[in-house]
Parts: C-alpha cells; sequence; structure tokens
C-alpha cells in the first residue's frame, strides 16, 4: 500500500514539472436572443478542462494542449452543445448560441445514446428528453431504455433492482453488485439489516423504487469496465445528475390504473448568482387496480444550492439535502374473518451530499456524503396452538406456559443505517513526446454502521417450534463496516496518420474488512480510424465486500420440546423446554470479485451508427445461504404424579435422544458466467417525415452454480428409521435470453409533438440443466452430528440407500419468440406545458403457450396498460 500511495503522489505532482506548450479559449455563450447565459458548463470531453459562464455569458478555458477536441456545453433547460474544434492556437471571441429544449427543435434524443465516457468502457446516457418520453415514476422506469431490457408497466409494490448483464438466476447478488450514485454520492444497503416486513430488500441491490424520476436531469449507465474511481461494486454503476440551475415551476401529475405521482420542481436564482433547486414529490400505488390491500407510499423531497465559492479558483461547491420516505403496507379487508397475516415496512431517510471542483493541483474534485434511515419492520403472523411458549436469552431448561389455540406472534425491527462516504480526486492535463496525458488520482473512505434497536419479538407469543427460532437482537452490537480505497489512472491519447487512439490504463486498491487487500487493474483501448470507424477492447477487476447481516447474521436459538404436558385446565397445563444458541461466526467470508473482459466495434457515417460489443462478465464468491446441520441432546422430562387441582411438578428421565436441526448460513458459494453480444443501431433520419429510427439488443447466455451442498434427511428421502442427513450437489444452469426493440421516433415540430413506436421482439428465454446433480450423497451427517465424506468409488453402495436421492430430470420448457408493441405519445404548447401519454402492449397481444414442466398455460405479455402524464411551467 506505501508503494502504491508513493506513486499515487507521483502520479498527482508530476504534470507540475512537464512543461509543453499550452493555448486557451475565450468565448461566450448565449440564447437564441443574443443574451447571455450565466452558468452554462463549457468543458473540452475527454479532458479536466472546464468552465462555468459568468453574468456576462465570458467563459475562459486555458491549460489546452495543441489537438482536435470536442467543445461539450450544456445548461439545464437548453440544448446541449457538441462542437469539434481544433486547438492549435489561443482562441478569443468564440462565440456560442443555444437553444431552449422543446420538441420544436428539430434535433430530439428519446433513447439511451452510447457514450463515450471517461466514467467507464460501455456506457450509455439517458437524458432529459429520453426520459420525458418514458413518463417515468422512478429510477428503475428509465433503465428500460437500455439495450435488452423489457418495456414494462411501473410497479411500486415490488422491489425494483438494477440486474445488469443477467440472464437467469441470482439476481439478487447480481444487483447488489451494482453501484447507485446520486450527484456524487454513493448509495450503501450495507448497513440494511430488516429481515422481515412486506418487503425485504436486505443483502439486495438498492432499491430504484425510493428514488423519484421527476427531478432528474440524466442517467449515465456503466455496464462495462468502470473508472479505477469507483469501487466496492461487481456489476457496474448508474450515475444519477439531479437538476441544478434555473427552471420555472414545473408541476408533474403522472398516472395509471394503479399509481399515480405529483411533483413540483423549482430552480431559484439568488441575488448573489447562487442557484438553489427544490423538490417535492408524492406517489401512491396499490398492487392491482381492483384491489388496494397492498399498497406502497413514496415522498421525495429536497434541496440543492450550487454556488461558486472562489471566482480565482473556480471553486464550485453544490450542497444538497434529501428526506425520503417510503411504506410498504397492507390494509386489512373488511370481508376478512382471520388475518393470516400483516406485514409493513417504513422508512425515514435524510441524507446530505457536498461535492464540488477547483483548481488545485491542476483540478480538484471533491465529495462528502451522509446518509441515515430511520427502518421499521412489522410481521404479524397467525399461528395455530396451543404451544409453548419461550421467553429465553440464554441456554438452559425451563417450565412454560401455552399459547391460546389460536393466537398473533408479532415480530418487529427497528433499524437506523448510518452511510458516510468521502471522495478526494485530482486531475491533470499534460503532454510527453506525443501523448496527452488526462490522469485522475484519490482516495476514498466509506463507512456503514447500524445504530438500532434491533429485532424485537412479542414477549406474550413467542412459540417453541423444535426448529431453529430467533430473538430479540441489538443491531448497535454490530460492528462497522468500513471501506478504504486509493486510485489511479491515466488516460493517453495519441494520433497516427488517419486514426487515434484512447488507452486508459487504471489501478485501484481497497482495504475491505481490515484484512484484505485487493488490488483492481482497469484497462481498456480504443482506436478510431479514418473517423468512420472505431474497435474497443477492455478488462476489468473490482470487488463486492459482504453486508452487515452477512457477517453479523446474530444467534440461532434451538428451542427442544422435553414435555408437553397440554391441560384443558390452565393450572395442570405446563411444558419444559430446553434452548441452546448457536453464534455463526463468518470471519471466513471474502469479498465477492467481478471480472469483466469485452471488445467491440463502431461504425459511423453519413448518419449511420453501429455499436457491437461482445462482453464477458465473472462474478466468483457470490454469497448465498447454505445449509447446515447441528445436533443436541434431548432429555426427556416426565410428570411422576399428579394432584387434582395442584400444579404438577415435572422432572427429568434417564431417557436422552439425540436429535438434529438444520440452520441457514452464508459462505462464498455463487459463480455465475455471463457471455452476450449487445447492438445499438441508428438511421440516417428521413428528413421528409422527419422520422428517427433506432434498433438496441442483446443476446446472453449465464451460467450459474452453487458450490455448497443441499441438506436433505433420510426420513423425508426414503422414510429411513435411522434419520441421517446426506449432502448433495446442486444442479447448474444455463439460462438464455435475447431481446430486440426498434424504436421508429415520428417527430412534429411545427406540433411540438414526438410518437415513438416501440416493437419489442423477446427473441429467446429459456433455462436448461447443464448438470444433474448424481443421486447419490457426497457425504452424510450421523445421528450424533459427525460429518463422513463418502468416496466417490463407494457413494452407490447399498450402505447409503437410505439417502437415495430422486432426480427430476423434464426438461424445463423455453418460451417460444414473441412480440410485443408499445407506443409513448407526448405533446408540447408553446408555454411549455406539456401532455402525455402511453400505452403499454396496445394492441392487446397476448398469445399462450402450455407449459409441460409445470403442468400450466401460460400468457406470455401482460394486459394492456396505459398511463398518462401533464407537466405544467408556471
Amino acid at each position: 500500500m506505501k508503494r502504491f500511495l508513493f506513486i499515487l503522489i507521483l502520479v498527482s505532482l508530476f504534470p507540475l514539472v512537464v512543461c509543453a506548450q499550452k493555448y486557451s479559449l475565450d468565448g461566450k455563450v448565449f440564447d437564441s436572443e443574443k443574451k447571455p447565459l450565466y452558468y452554462v458548463a463549457v468543458n473540452l470531453v475527454g479532458t479536466h478542462i472546464y468552465d462555468l459562464t459568468n453574468e456576462d455569458g465570458s467563459f475562459h478555458l486555458e491549460g489546452i494542449l495543441p489537438g482536435q477536441y470536442t467543445l461539450h456545453v450544456q445548461i439545464l433547460g437548453y440544448q446541449k452543445l457538441e462542437k469539434e474544434i481544433d486547438i492549435q492556437e489561443s482562441i478569443q471571441d468564440f462565440n456560442i448560441y443555444l437553444k431552449k429544449s422543446s420538441l420544436a427543435l428539430s434535433e430530439v434524443q428519446i433513447t439511451a445514446k452510447v457514450s463515450q465516457s471517461q466514467e467507464g468502457s460501455t456506457t450509455y446516457k439517458i437524458d432529459e428528453e429520453a426520459i420525458k418520453q418514458v413518463q417515468p415514476i422512478s429510477v428503475s422506469d428509465i433503465l428500460q431504455l437500455l439495450p435488452g431490457n423489457q418495456v414494462e408497466a411501473p410497479d411500486l409494490n415490488s422491489m425494483a433492482q438494477a440486474d445488469l448483464r443477467n440472464a437467469g438466476d441470482y439476481s439478487d447478488i447480481n444487483a447488489f453488485g451494482t453501484a447507485v450514485i446520486i450527484d456524487g454520492n454513493q448509495i450503501s444497503n450495507d448497513g440494511n439489516m430488516q429481515t422481515e416486513g412486506q418487503t425485504v430488500t436486505a443483502n439486495k441491490g438498492i432499491d430504484l423504487r425510493q428514488i423519484s424520476a421527476s427531478n432528474i436531469e440524466s442517467v449515465e449507465v456503466v455496464s462495462g469496465v468502470p473508472s479505477a474511481k469507483y469501487g466496492n461494486i461487481t456489476s457496474g454503476a448508474i450515475l444519477i445528475n439531479k437538476k441544478a440551475g434555473y427552471t420555472p415551476y414545473n408541476l408533474s401529475v403522472n398516472t395509471n390504473p394503479t399509481s399515480y405521482q405529483l411533483g413540483i420542481n423549482k430552480g431559484y436564482k439568488l441575488k448573489n448568482g447562487d442557484f438553489l433547486n427544490i423538490n417535492l414529490d408524492y406517489t401512491y400505488s396499490n398492487s392491482k387496480p381492483t384491489s388496494r390491500k397492498k399498497y406502497y407510499q413514496r415522498i421525495n423531497s429536497g434541496l440543492r444550492w450550487s454556488k461558486l465559492l472562489s471566482k480565482k479558483l473556480d471553486w464550485n461547491n453544490h450542497f444538497s439535502l434529501n428526506y425520503a420516505y417510503g411504506f410498504d403496507g397492507q390494509r386489512k379487508d373488511p370481508d376478512e374473518t382471520v388475518v393470516i397475516g400483516e406485514f409493513e415496512n417504513k422508512n425515514h431517510n435524510i441524507s446530505f451530499t457536498t461535492n464540488g471542483n477547483l483548481k488545485i493541483l491542476g483540478t480538484t474534485n471533491y465529495s462528502i456524503s451522509g446518509n441515515y434511515t430511520k427502518q421499521y419492520s412489522y410481521k404479524k403472523t397467525s399461528e395455530a396452538g396451543p404451544i409453548p411458549i419461550i421467553e429465553s436469552l440464554e441456554e438452559g431448561t425451563y417450565v412454560t406456559s401455552f399459547s391460546p389455540i389460536t393466537f398473533y406472534q408479532k415480530t418487529e425491527f427497528y433499524g437506523k443505517p448510518v452511510n458516510i462516504n468521502a471522495t478526494l480526486e485530482t486531475n491533470q492535463n499534460f503532454s510527453t513526446f506525443g501523448i496527452t496525458h488526462n490522469t485522475s488520482s484519490g482516495f476514498n473512505f466509506s463507512f456503514d454502521k447500524n445504530y438500532g434497536e434491533g429485532r424485537v419479538m412479542d414477549e406474550e407469543n413467542n412459540a417453541a417450534t423444535g426448529m431453529s427460532g430467533a430473538r430479540d437482537m441489538n443491531f448497535y452490537n454490530v460492528p462497522a463496516s468500513e471501506v478504504y480505497s486509493l486510485f489511479a489512472q491515466d488516460n493517453m491519447s495519441f494520433k497516427g496518420e488517419n486514426s487515434s487512439y484512447l488507452f486508459k490504463l487504471g489501478m485501484r486498491y481497497d482495504y475491505m474488512l481490515k484484512k484484505y487487500n485487493l488490488w483492481s487493474p482497469r484497462i481498456s483501448l480504443s482506436g478510431k480510424y479514418f473517423k468512420k470507424y472505431r474497435l474497443r477492447l477492455a478488462y476489468g477487476i473490482s470487488y463486492r465486500t459482504p453486508s452487515m447481516l452477512q457477517l453479523y447474521p446474530g444467534p440461532k436459538y434451538f428451542d427442544l420440546i422435553n414435555l408437553n404436558h397440554y391441560s384443558e385446565e390452565d393450572i395442570r397445563s405446563l411444558a419444559v423446554v430446553t434452548t441452546y444458541i448457536y453464534q455463526p461466526r463468518h470471519e471466513h467470508l471474502e469479498p465477492s470479485k467481478g471480472t469483466t473482459l469485452e471488445g467491440g466495434i463502431d461504425f459511423e457515417h453519413n448518419g449511420y451508427f453501429l455499436r457491437l460489443t461482445g462482453f464477458y462478465k465473472k462474478l466468483k464468491g457470490g454469497i448465498s445461504s447454505v445449509d447446515k446441520l447441528l445436533t443436541f441432546d434431548k432429555v426427556k422430562w416426565e410428570v411422576p404424579e399428579e394432584i387434582p387441582g395442584e400444579k404438577p411438578n415435572p422432572v427429568p428421565t434417564d431417557q436422552v435422544e439425540r436429535v438434529s436441526s438444520g440452520f441457514l448460513t452464508y459462505q462464498n458459494t455463487i459463480e455465475t458466467q455471463t457471455q452476450g453480444i449487445e447492438l445499438s443501431m441508428q438511421f440516417p433520419k428521413i428528413k421528409a417525415t422527419n422520422t428517427s429510427i433506432n434498433l438496441s439488443g442483446s443476446y446472453m447466455k449465464t451460467h450459474s452454480e452453487n458450490e455448497s451442498p443441499t441438506l436433505r434427511s433420510a426420513a423425508s428421502l426414503t422414510g429411513a428409521s435411522k434419520n441421517r442427513y446426506g449432502l448433495y450437489e446442486q444442479t447448474s444452469y444455463n439460462n438464455y435470453l435475447s431481446r430486440s426493440n426498434v424504436t421508429i421516433a415520428q417527430h412534429f415540430p411545427e406540433l411540438r409533438m414526438m410518437i415513438s413506436l416501440v416493437t419489442e421482439a423477446n427473441l429467446i428465454k429459456k433455462r436448461e440443466v447443464e448438470h444433474f446433480p448424481s443421486e447419490y450423497p457426497i457425504a452424510y451427517y450421523s445421528i450424533d452430528g459427525t460429518y463422513h465424506e463418502i468416496p466417490e468409488a463407494e457413494r452407490s453402495s447399498p450402505e447409503y440407500s437410505d439417502l437415495l436421492y430422486s432426480i427430476d430430470h423434464t426438461k424445463q420448457v423455453p418460451e417460444p419468440s414473441y412480440f410485443n408493441f408499445h407506443i409513448r405519445i407526448r405533446k408540447e404548447t408553446k408555454q411549455g406545458h406539456s401532455f402525455s401519454f402511453y400505452a403499454n402492449n396496445f394492441l392487446w397481444y397476448n398469445p399462450t403457450y402450455r407449459d409441460d414442466f409445470n403442468n400450466a398455460i401460460k400468457e406470455l405479455n401482460s394486459r394492456v396498460t396505459f398511463g398518462i402524464g401533464f407537466n405544467f411551467k408556471l
């Protein structure tokens, strides 16, 4: 680590001693009426050279090395501009004119656009106009624009995760490795330990339902090899940028048969030149149009203050403060006489972020963020009694009473996860031997801790079942999770005859779990030839630390009923219960490792654009629950004599039975390998009709396997009297998934209207077994809990006939190919108000097929769903 720190400092200081001819670019930015625009971001793509315009619209870019660049100019509410510029000397009076974003413009992008970004090797940029066309309620709706993703109606009553580049199993584990970053704040779910309620989100990725789409300016998705500055990930990143700058009042209303959303946001320009953006959003959703039993509510609010702290240093700072409330719950149906179960999740979240940049050591970027969530989960289930009641938090044998014939058992979880994240990064531009270097280096620190009361059981009705149970558990006793990181990256560009090259060389160091020193190289190379063709190749490694719940799951309680002496007379009714406690230790857990290799080709000429990417993605050491077995001595108790009207006096006997019980623990046992192809095509606009055609799609094959054996008892398999437990290999699977979308966008600038028709082709979706496990065990536990490994040559011996496991070799039926059709319409007025409408499966095409594996007739498409939206500028 010391050597890497030295190299990091050297990279940061080396540009200060490198001398090369550098130039400047000075100009002004105006609107279409030639009025100067303030706070416009002007930067050279692929470098860290930037500026924000002054009140008179002027900007100054300095330290520019000779060469050709793409000038990127952007401000909220205006169409961004990208212009090629050749810098061979300092340039003065370079004027730029921007047009207000509107459907009256001739060019409007409504699909995810491939981006040549410093954030990663394969990135897709989704801008505000594309977001508006989707009419999203949450971020998960926006991600439908990615190649190969399915267009679906918003579903706010189920958890939504970002399952990038995965065709099949273990989507929770894949999503757990996807970073979600909002305005530089990497959201963490590591401190979440809520394992009960309506929706369980612990040990999973970020729940995208919680993030409102009403105040988002753009989303950038890194599905390839990420920049070295991004860590604690194994499956890409989602970068969300919220609106900052002046905007009028925007009132938005979106509704569909199950949900509605109301939002308002406004960007103020203050007298001192600062900007203050505020937003408020409320969303409500039922699980079904005809049922209000299960429902979801969400409130999002926030403010963002943008300030120029120092003109001399070009020091720009953004401070944001946000509050979010989420509720998953159920209503009691008036017709229900018996409630089987009640579930509820409630979250209050407060977060802050301060980030900015200033010109010290080239350009220095910083970000500090904090998140605090007050979580409440509730589970109430109807149980059948009478059952012995248990309360003990210590091992031992005790006498207890019985529950009523029917009763409710209640469990509550109180969580208070806290996350703190800090990043400091320096960026420089310099040239050596004809190679232009854009370097970045820095460090990152993240902290997760849960200060909640934890799991609280109902003391009155906690039932002993003879199986692994749970008691109170204090989350605040669980140690914090900390990750320390260093990173450095050099983006080197150079030119040849009719060609240009970009070589990104990055390295990241992570110190995880206070013992793992992990190195993550990130390398990519691209070459552009004759201004038409681009070849790309990238390779990267990344790591993801386990969650706090995986590391510290809490003690397991095993309750054995020694005596069940139930009587209808309360005084004569009692039970004897022995409680054993086992504390799992998970020091063996390691960070999961992600490896990505990808290559591709781009072609761009005369309005045609083609991007073809082949990739290989491997996750090793994914964490999953694993079967374990414990055995205990169960002493039989008896009541030797009963006296009418008096409480019995139980006593132990000499009879001891050895009993066993299974439970789940966590291990690094999951491995997935995904191979795939992604395609993006754009055709020249048909100018006579102003029609655009885009094609996107993907093909993926995911191989998944679980290295942990499955535990099964002989009694459950063959009814054998000697109840030993066999361990069996698990089935490995191959999942295939292929989808493509053709989007035809019909634009009417004179009417300020956009109509898009999406034809979705669901080409392949199947799951097949690559390897059936043997029907014979690989090992077994004897009745006393001793582990016995069985040599491979002896596994078919009659000695183990009681452990013979019947394997079902029935093949699953793949879904047949089918199509779906969706339409989206958006209309604007001259005042900036807009109306939008969408209809998914608007042709009401619902083909069916027979699934012999499940003996069922299945419908391929969902029923037609629609939604409308209004946006008013006040």
